[in-house]
């Protein structure tokens, strides 16, 4: 997969997937940040924090394979304590003793000890633009990923937004082809309240309900002989993309 690594490049389907649901891209990228988790690596459950990391592992997947060129810039020390940071990582990460939300916690300082030896001497960028008034922040773990896989941050938020698309997601639900997708996963666990950061006034408008929320409910039998995956996510897309330009008109009522 190719993805612009200069800038965000927000795919039609992920903007539109977010904003039906009054979702901001931006709060969305900065809230699956938050939560990549440097012990999900290593260990699995079905938290938030196991979706938002197994979604840029799949990004990364999906980047192909990169040549890592070895850590020049590392002292003989600092190789030896990066070594030992990192294998307590992966001892603690797996260790069953502990609960997920303590593993979590402790990987998190041990991250944050293995960034720090990392990155002495380097000037590495904690935040990215979305555009030129909004930020995204860098969790340590994020930062720890991207570093040692070689990818920039906008790479693997670019290569993970490729997974978000609600007509996809929808269309694979009703023909029973559904597949692994912790980033759509991540999503739709966002749609049902978690972060908080959906437009409520948007979500209570009786207009949503009567352009969006209804109009689905009859996507399943409306679309019944598109019976390939390509033709029924084609015809998704389609509808959500008349309903998105309905709402976005400027005399659309959010009351």
């Amino acid at each position: 997969m190719k993805v612009e690594t200069a800038f965000i490049d927000v795919p039609r389907d992920c903007k539109i997937s977010c904003e039906l649901v009054g979702i901001a891209v931006p709060d969305f990228l900065q809230l699956i940040v938050n939560h990549f988790s440097y012990a999900h690596m290593h260990m699995h459950n079905t938290s938030e924090f196991d979706m938002a990391t197994k979604a840029f592992l799949e990004a990364n997947r999906l980047l192909g394979e990169k040549e890592i060129k070895p850590a020049k810039h590392l002292s003989t020390d600092q190789k030896e304590r990066f070594l030992k940071l990192f294998r307590q990582i992966l001892k603690t990460s797996t260790n069953r003793n502990y609960s997920f939300p303590t593993r979590r916690n402790k990987v998190k300082v041990l991250a944050g000890k293995l960034l720090e030896n990392y990155t002495k001497g380097l000037d590495v960028k904690r935040v990215i633009y979305y555009d030129e008034e909004t930020k995204i922040n860098l969790s340590g773990e994020f930062l720890c990923m991207s570093l040692f896989f070689q990818r920039t941050p906008t790479e693997l938020l670019n290569a993970m937004m490729q997974r978000i698309s609600y007509a996809e997601f929808y269309a694979r639900y009703h023909l029973k082809q559904e597949e692994s997708n912790p980033a759509i996963a991540f999503f739709l666990h966002v749609m049902d309240g978690h972060g908080d950061i959906q437009d409520q006034k948007y979500l209570s408008s009786q207009s949503l309900k009567e352009y969006f929320l209804w109009d689905i409910q009859e996507f399943r039998t409306r679309y019944l002989f598109y019976r390939t995956l390509e033709d029924r996510v084609d015809a998704y897309r389609e509808r959500l993309e008349e309903i998105y330009k309905q709402i976005q008109k400027p005399h659309f009522d959010h009351d």
